[in-house]
């Protein structure tokens, strides 16, 4: 039941890539699905509970953040032990990930409290109905927090061992899960809002435990909640590489929440409009993102067999592929925007904001792949900092000041420009980082032979 596994040190460059790439892509556009599904289903409950899922996507951008760190940092290590043939060392990363993982996802649990989200959720100045939505949300979101760590760090095992289809499969069936008791929940149930949520957290479930149980199935060592004396010192070892990692993805939830600040003041629908913009903006960035990701495997895997020409072929490969499903996308998402957003039936105001920023966004799509690259090649590389230094760049020293300064300028929409320009210029900061990955690479491997 488990997916084809396949020998990162071996063979065409371009077959491996697409076998661990194509799958990631559908696993990540599936992960993103969740988020969209959910805002499709929200919309139709009207304005205030858009505002509301809007201003909560901050927290779960946060709890992924640190999920994804330690499921990266666990993928590379594993990775570049099996390229050096070091199994015991890769088993041992393996039991210790999941520990770590639970011990930073349990304080999100928290956010079950009314009386915490109350706190949080007050800064933002939007009326009381806002802010019960928020709290009916929340409760079933913070318990998701915990199960999505679980899941990521059994897809982490996954990606190491060259299978990326296996968690494609259970991402797919969690979906399908969610897509069904969304509107089950919400609509038949009567839960609302808190409907979204707790399909959401059956979902992640369901993807977690396909995965832990095909790799019990298989005979596999698999993540486990205990780990010894030994296997702890492994942490530091995690989180030196997932740290980077986390704090760069921190940044998105930090800037979104900025973002919200700003758009606030001009009243639900730009902070509704800015919601949806992001979800189509993850449906074409997330999947590539996905692409991005089968880099760590490969280039950690290489890495430790001292490979540095199949590092450089699959960097060129997965420029091509990036390039070839963005702007058929970019196109095609500009020309049927209004269809498109239309889709969640959300208000004329909505629609017509939506539309705006989507389109602007758009215009600054052209370098998005170098930028994605350069995150995957880097941590494979054991070079986490440049995710982060990318990020930074991005998110805070320009979109966020643009922003309230575009904002003060033009208003609203002067906030949603500020989003393109940001990603023109780091990705032309992204070439260059790129080079210079490049060439460690070459140097590192040329220092084992």
């Amino acid at each position: 039941m488990g997916g084809k596994q396949f020998n990162m040190g071996e063979g065409r460059v371009l077959t491996v890539l697409l076998g661990l790439g194509a799958p990631a892509m559908v696993s990540m556009f599936f992960q993103n699905l969740y988020a969209l599904v959910d805002t499709v289903f929200v919309s139709w409950l009207g304005t205030v509970e858009l505002a509301a899922l809007s201003l909560c996507v901050p927290m779960l951008y946060i709890g992924m953040a640190v999920a994804k760190g330690v499921a990266v940092g666990a993928t590379t290590l594993m990775s570049h032990a099996r390229g050096k043939d070091d199994v015991d060392k890769a088993h041992s990363i393996t039991r210790s990930s999941l520990p770590l993982a639970l011990i930073f996802m349990a304080p999100f649990c928290l956010f079950a409290l009314p009386g915490v989200n109350a706190d949080i959720f007050g800064w933002f100045n939007v009326d009381q109905g806002v802010i019960e939505a928020v709290q009916k949300f929340m409760f079933w979101l913070a318990w998701t927090f915990p199960v999505m760590g679980f899941a990521m760090v059994c897809e982490g095992v996954f990606l190491s061992l060259g299978d990326a289809r296996t968690p494609m499969k259970a991402m797919i069936l969690g979906n399908i899960i969610n897509m069904v008791l969304d509107p089950f929940l919400i609509f038949y149930c009567e839960m609302g809002i808190a409907g979204a949520s707790l399909a959401s957290l059956i979902g992640w479930a369901v993807s977690g435990s396909f995965m832990w149980f095909t790799l019990k199935r298989q005979a596999r060592v698999r993540p486990q909640c205990l780990c010894t004396r030994e296997e702890v010192r492994a942490w530091k070892e995690i989180w030196v590489l997932g740290a980077p990692v986390a704090l760069a993805f921190l940044i998105i939830p930090i800037s979104l929440i900025g973002l919200n600040y700003v758009l606030a003041p001009f009243g639900p629908a730009y902070v509704g409009a800015w919601a949806l913009t992001s979800r189509m903006e993850q449906m074409i960035v997330l999947p590539l993102y996905g692409l991005s990701c089968s880099l760590i495997p490969f280039a950690g895997f290489n890495l430790g067999a001292g490979n540095s020409d199949r590092i450089r072929e699959a960097v060129r490969i997965s420029l091509m592929i990036s390039y070839g499903v963005l702007l058929p996308a970019v196109v095609l998402l500009w020309f049927n925007a209004s269809f498109v957003i239309g889709l969640f039936k959300p208000g004329s105001e909505v629609l017509e904001l939506t539309t705006y920023a989507l389109r602007v966004s758009l215009l600054g799509y052209g370098l998005v792949p170098m930028e994605l690259i350069v995150i995957g090649l880097a941590q494979g590389l054991r070079r986490p900092r440049y995710t982060l230094i990318i990020n930074v760049a991005r998110l805070l020293l320009l979109r966020l000041p643009l922003a309230f300064i575009l904002g003060y300028v033009w208003g609203g929409k002067g906030a949603y420009v500020s989003h393109a320009l940001a990603m023109i210029v780091t990705g032309l900061v992204s070439i260059f980082i790129l080079r210079r990955l490049l060439t460690l690479a070459d140097r590192t491997c040329s220092s084992m032979h």
